[in-house]
This record gives structure tokens, C-alpha cells and sequence, in this order.
């Protein structure tokens, strides 16, 4: 279970991040979707009222709606009911004393039906004028007669109603009475529906405000139009949240299997495997990581191979140290066991015996001392001190050094240094870097010959030369000269094998390189090579 954790977090976390999207974008889609709606709705219906104002004033019978009220008496008829004026306003008996007060104050809303109870011809015509308007403006539909302050509509209960209307709905017919359009919802009430207003004023020919046109419609529809829409919109996120659900576990599962390759090699490198690769190649952070994983086994492999070199050659070293170390101790057990015995009793022979003890010590001496100094120096934690000097004061010290042995075999050196070689480095190190070189020289070289050290600077590098006439390197060994113990001992008795190892660890801790260059029963020459611009400062 534990391993499938980091997959239900990525399908957690993108579950709960479409989640929140289709709510977010829902919610605001919905917001957008349903003010779009209704200003379309507004925008369309005021469209109709202001055509609806511009067609009226030339329709038929239309000025007599719209004409403005003279104060006529009301006739009563003998049963008593109360007669429509000419301008279709219905005014009581009793409203004769106040009837200009009252028309300030009060509007009167007269509704008109095609079948008129009390059949009267004008109100038949009035009602067929205003359900005219209704068909075109495809709502229910106030007209206004701005003078008379009547309100006319259609509708199956005749009859009028007299009052003050609501303030909100008072103040936008005085706005559209102005001359303006409006836009209201405050007409709920009067019309026991909710529903959007609009007005547009209604203008004669000298563009004089005459009257105005309401029109009613009902939200109902327009709030079915949105419910639509947002069921449609919550199929679609529904629909879209399950494909997006399907790409995101096979996304997941794409995105986890680099990741399980990746733990597949890792644990291979635990094991020891480094060949394995996880042949990951994107472009991307999990490519750059998988990249970094194989690099790093090709550099587990690289350090296995050399620990296994080093440990090759460790076995190699301990081998020829303890046959180095086994000749001269068996010698001097030999030897010390015979001086015991007590079988050699002349001084003269007990004296070469012990003669021959003392160079055994020495040879172990020599050995140990060169095992020592190797060790050191190719301790990485081991630091050679350097200082400015002249590269050819140290030489030529070590020369000087040289000259008695170079004596008994009769050899001239002949040193040619034409200008300094200033450098950073210790100044014992190199000395003891050229006694090597000098002594390697004066050993196979034959009596009464010459060794040449020059030096010469080549530009921003210098070079340095030791050369001898004597015996030279035979082709098979010269690759492995400067290898621990690959002396051969029946050119160098003397010799710990040690010697050419420990000269190339001190030209390589001054950054120097030494080669070397030989012909058999010709001679050899070693040159050390070297660059100011890596160990001088200036």
C-alpha cells in the first residue's frame, strides 16, 4: 500500500483541483451567464418599446388613446353605471367638484377586453387596439396617455382602478414621461408576477412627449431560459470532470513510471549492479533527474573498476614488499644463524660476514625509507609547501650532490641552463626529484662518459632534460618504468624499484610531467615538462 501512496495523492490532488475549477468556473459562468441573459432580455424588450412608441402615433384610433382628457361632466345612464369619456378614462358623478385635484394626484388604470360586457362598440375597439399591442410586443403592454394620466391595458377583467402607484413605479413613468427610457422590476406587485419593465416615451410630430409605452414581461420564461442553461452547463462540467478524471490517472500513471524505473535502478546500484540504466530521456525535471541517476552510475562503475584496480594492485604492492623485504631478512637470518653457530671462527671471515649484514640493513633501510615516502605523497591529505624559487638553483644543488659517485665511474656532468626558471614548489622535493633522475644515470651509464642536464624556456612553458650514454631500456619495459617494483634486477641490484614512482609523484604534486625517451645500448633521457602559468603566480 505504501507504494501506491504517492499515486492517490497526485489523484487526490487532482480530483480536488477539478473540483474546485467546475465550481469556480461554474459559479462564475452562471453569474456571467444569467446578467448576460437578462440585459439581452432588457436590451430586446426596450427594442420592442421603442419601436412599439414609434409605430403608434400612426395607428389607427391611436390619437384618441392618447389624446389628452377634456374635464367633461359624467353622464349617468337611467341603470345607475357610470359612461366611458372619449379618452377612455371613467370618471364618477361624484368626482365632479375635484376632478382636476384628484388628476394630479392620482392615475387611473383602465383594463379593456375584445368582448365587452356591456357591448358597447368603443371599449370592443379599445380592447382589440391594445391586445394589437400585446401580439407585437410580445408581453403585456401599458399604454400611457401622459395628460389624462391614464393607464390603458388589455386584459379579461374590465374595469379601472383609481390611486397612487407605488413610488419606484411612479418616479420611472415620470422618467419616461420626461422623455427617456427606464428599465424597472418594480412592477411585481401591480401585476401579481415578477417580471422586467421597460418604457419608451411616445412623440407626436413636433417630437412633444405624448404619452408612453410600457411593456411587461414575465421572468418566468427568461428564468427557464437560464435553468436551462445551467443544466446544460452541469451535464457539461459533469461530463468534462469524468474525461478529465480518466486523463488524470493516465497522466498519473505516466508521470509514476519514470519514478518506479528510477527506484527500480537505484536499488540496483544498492546491489551492486551499476550497468543498469533507466533510459529515461525527457525533457523535463524527472528526464534531468533520471540523467543525473545514470551518470552517477556510470561513476559508481568507473570507481568500481579503479577500487578494483587499487585493490589489484594493493595485492600486487603487499606481494612485492614482502618479496623485497623476504631476500635481504633471509640473507641476514642466514648470515646472523651462521655468526651463532659458531662455525666461523677466523676474524677476517666473520668479518665479511657482518659486512655483508650491514648492506643487507642498508637495502632494508633504503626500502623501508622509499615505502614511507611514497606512502606520503601520494597521501591526498599529504601537501607539499611551495615557496618562489629558481627551478635550476634546485637542480643544479642536486648535480653538485651527485658529482662523487659520478667520479668513481669517471662521468663528467655537464649541466646547460641558459636563463632562470622561476616557480612556485619545494625546493627539497625537486632536488630530490633530480637526484633520482642523476642516480638512475650514473648507474647505467658506462665509465667515463657524460650526463647532460639542460633547460631550456619555451615561451609560457619550460622544459628540463637529463640524458645519459649508457645501457638503455629495453622497448617491453619502458611503459612500465615508472611502476612500483618493475625494476630489473639484472641491471639494478642496488635498487628498490621504488625510485622512478616516487619521482613522478613529485612532478605531479608540481603540477609537472615527466617522460621518458630510450634506445637500448644507446641511452636514455627523461624530460620533465612544466607551464608558468600553473605554478608560477607572477
Amino acid at each position: 500500500m505504501r507504494k501506491k501512496r504517492l499515486t492517490k495523492r497526485l489523484l487526490l490532488h487532482f480530483s480536488v483541483t477539478l473540483i474546485l475549477f467546475a465550481l469556480i468556473m461554474g459559479s462564475v459562468f452562471s453569474w456571467l451567464f444569467t446578467h448576460y441573459n437578462q440585459h439581452v432580455h432588457e436590451e430586446e424588450t426596450m427594442q420592442r418599446a421603442l419601436t412599439l412608441a414609434a409605430a403608434i402615433p400612426v395607428m389607427k384610433d391611436s390619437h384618441q388613446f392618447l389624446a389628452a382628457a377634456e374635464d367633461e361632466p359624467a353622464v349617468e345612464e337611467s341603470s345607475g353605471r357610470m359612461r366611458h369619456g372619449h379618452h377612455g378614462r371613467m370618471v364618477h358623478s361624484s368626482e365632479r367638484g375635484n376632478g382636476t385635484a384628484q388628476r394630479e394626484m392620482d392615475w387611473c388604470r383602465q383594463q379593456y377586453s375584445v368582448q365587452d360586457t356591456g357591448g358597447r362598440e368603443a371599449n370592443q375597439q379599445a380592447g382589440e387596439f391594445l391586445q394589437q399591442l400585446d401580439s407585437l410586443a410580445q408581453g403585456k403592454v401599458w399604454l400611457v396617455a401622459e395628460k389624462s394620466r391614464t393607464i390603458l391595458a388589455y386584459g379579461e377583467n374590465t374595469g379601472e382602478e383609481r390611486g397612487q402607484l407605488p413610488a419606484p413605479v411612479n418616479e420611472m413613468l415620470q422618467q419616461v414621461l420626461a422623455g427617456q427610457t427606464a428599465v424597472s422590476h418594480d412592477f411585481g406587485a401591480l401585476l401579481d408576477t415578477p417580471s422586467v419593465t421597460v418604457g419608451a416615451p411616445i412623440k407626436d410630430k413636433d417630437d412633444r412627449v405624448i404619452g408612453a409605452v410600457l411593456i411587461h414581461r414575465p421572468l418566468e420564461d427568461l428564468q427557464n431560459t437560464i435553468n436551462g442553461g445551467l443544466r446544460l452547463l452541469a451535464i457539461s462540467v459533469l461530463l468534462a470532470m469524468v474525461l478529465a478524471g480518466v486523463l488524470a490517472v493516465l497522466l498519473v500513471r505516466r508521470f509514476i513510471r519514470p519514478l518506479y524505473r528510477m527506484q527500480h535502478v537505484s536499488r540496483a546500484y544498492a546491489q551492486g549492479n551499476y550497468g543498469e540504466r533507466t533510459g529515461i530521456r525527457q525533457q523535463d525535471e524527472i528526464g534531468m533527474l533520471a540523467a543525473d541517476i545514470d551518470v552517477l552510475g556510470g561513476k559508481l562503475a568507473q570507481a568500481e573498476q579503479e577500487r578494483a584496480e587499487l585493490s589489484r594492485q594493493r595485492q600486487e604492492f603487499l606481494a612485492a614488499v614482502s618479496h623485497e623485504l623476504r631476500t635481504p631478512l633471509t640473507v641476514l637470518r642466514g648470515t646472523l644463524e651462521l655468526l651463532f653457530s659458531g662455525l666461523v671462527t677466523q676474524k677476517a671471515e666473520r668479518q665479511k660476514y657482518l659486512q655483508q649484514v650491514m648492506s643487507n640493513l642498508s637495502a632494508l633501510e633504503r626500502l623501508v625509507g622509499d615505502l614511507l615516502e611514497l606512502t606520503r605523497l601520494r597521501n591526498t591529505g599529504f601537501s607539499v609547501g611551495k615557496e618562489p624559487l629558481n627551478l635550476c638553483d634546485a637542480f643544479e644543488d642536486a648535480v653538485e650532490q651527485m658529482r662523487p659517485a659520478a667520479a668513481k665511474k669517471n662521468l663528467q656532468l655537464r649541466v646547460d641552463f641558459v636563463e632562470p626558471l622561476p616557480i612556485q614548489g619545494d625546493y627539497g622535493r625537486l632536488r630530490q626529484l633530480m637526484l633520482i633522475l642523476l642516480d638512475n644515470a650514473v648507474k647505467f651509464s658506462h665509465d667515463g662518459g657524460e650526463i647532460l642536464i639542460q633547460g631550456r624556456r619555451q615561451g609560457e612553458n619550460w622544459q628540463v632534460m637529463v640524458e645519459d650514454h649508457g645501457c638503455g631500456i629495453e622497448p617491453a619495459e619502458l611503459p612500465h618504468i615508472f611502476d612500483r617494483f618493475k625494476t630489473n634486477r639484472n641491471r639494478n641490484e642496488q635498487g628498490t624499484g621504488l625510485g622512478l614512482t616516487i619521482a613522478r609523484e613529485i612532478a605531479s604534486r608540481h603540477e609537472m610531467e615527466i617522460t621518458c625517451e630510450s634506445e637500448l645500448s644507446k641511452g636514455t633521457r627523461f624530460i620533465i615538462k612544466g607551464d608558468f602559468s600553473l605554478v608560477n603566480p607572477e
